[in-house]
């Protein structure tokens, strides 16, 4: 069941969960309620948690976990609220994944100051899990002073994660804050550290194909670059800018742009568009976490042909249909 819903298919999931019938425990539960707030549907996760209590089963740690992760993915803020405070009641003491649950739903919803007065009252030592839940939301809303707090923890927690570096020169790249941008690459020079670069993967015909960063002497490359630029051509007749700010290079808005036309997720679409049948749903799997641009060109481009396109990033999934996103552009 799990399986199922980690890979897409939520209804096939949903399925078994049904025919497990009076066999169904705590696990079955969790993993309906985590599949349901993977693809965004936070309110079906708490019906599910719902359920779960009246047929008289004590939810778990995991429980939590699960339930307060959907409420942040669908900013389901007061519920998730109202959940974590009802957690002794079931004899569960929050841990530190549970706060990263909490700061990360306030921090999704710019409630910023309320996720770092969350932080500063933890019985329990802030996790770099807690740090990360905050820089990320620093990162969604451009908060640089709660991003460098967050990163001088991350940095003696977690003093070789590239990351990061990486999500802190964002912040500073889109405040244009471009000498502290220098710096952070420094160090992570200094450190020996690299950047993970962006990779998509998809299956078509029993294959795996995965994209990864431009090489103009590729000829393939080229041909889905090009498919690329007609879309967002067209898209500019319609008023879109491609958003160069999280281009974090001190270089033309021309080249920028050709940067964005290269990034792993906009390939894959564009590969799948030529290499499946029309009608077919394409499903691409990212390592990170889905850019601004990529999502903006992805709902233009199932609208203008028609395809749903199903896209598994690092912390959700996205469907697009018809122009819209299951995630309400809320990610």
């Amino acid at each position: 069941m799990a399986m199922y819903m980690r890979c897409g298919c939520l209804e096939v999931g949903r399925h078994i969960f049904n025919w497990i019938g009076r066999r169904r425990d705590v696990v079955s539960w969790n993993s309906l309620i985590s599949g349901y707030g993977m693809h965004g549907f936070g309110r079906e996760a708490l019906q599910v948690f719902e359920e779960m209590i009246q047929v008289g089963l004590s939810p778990s740690i995991i429980t939590f976990i699960s339930v307060l992760g959907a409420c942040s993915h669908a900013g389901l803020v007061d519920e998730g609220k109202k959940l974590f405070e009802s957690m002794m009641d079931y004899s569960v003491k929050p841990r530190a994944e549970h706060y990263a649950c909490m700061v990360d739903l306030l921090g999704r919803a710019g409630q910023l100051d309320e996720a770092v007065e969350l932080i500063q009252s933890m019985h329990i030592e802030p996790s770099p899990q807690v740090w990360g839940a905050l820089l990320g939301a620093c990162r969604i809303h451009g908060h640089v002073e709660y991003g460098e707090m967050a990163c001088s923890r991350l940095f003696d927690l977690e003093p070789r994660n590239a990351g990061n570096y990486v999500l802190l020169a964002d912040i500073y790249s889109r405040a244009k804050l471009q000498d502290q941008v220098a710096v952070l690459k420094e160090l992570l020079e200094e450190h020996g550290l690299e950047k993970v670069p962006g990779c998509s993967w998809m299956e078509v015909n029993k294959k795996i194909h995965s994209f990864t960063s431009v090489d103009n002497k590729n000829p393939p490359v080229e041909q889905l670059q090009a498919l690329i630029g007609e879309f967002v051509a067209q898209m500019k007749n319609e008023g879109y800018v491609p958003d160069t700010e999280i281009v974090m290079y001190d270089i033309e808005e021309e080249e920028k742009e050709r940067i964005l036309l290269g990034h792993s997720e906009k390939l894959a679409v564009a590969f799948g568009l030529i290499n499946t049948r029309s009608g077919e749903v394409i499903r691409i799997t990212k390592n990170l976490r889905l850019c601004e641009d990529c999502h903006s060109v992805t709902k233009f481009i199932s609208k203008f042909t028609e395809r749903e396109i199903v896209v598994k990033d690092v912390n959700r999934f996205h469907h697009f249909r018809d122009g819209i996103c299951s995630c309400g552009d809320y990610w």
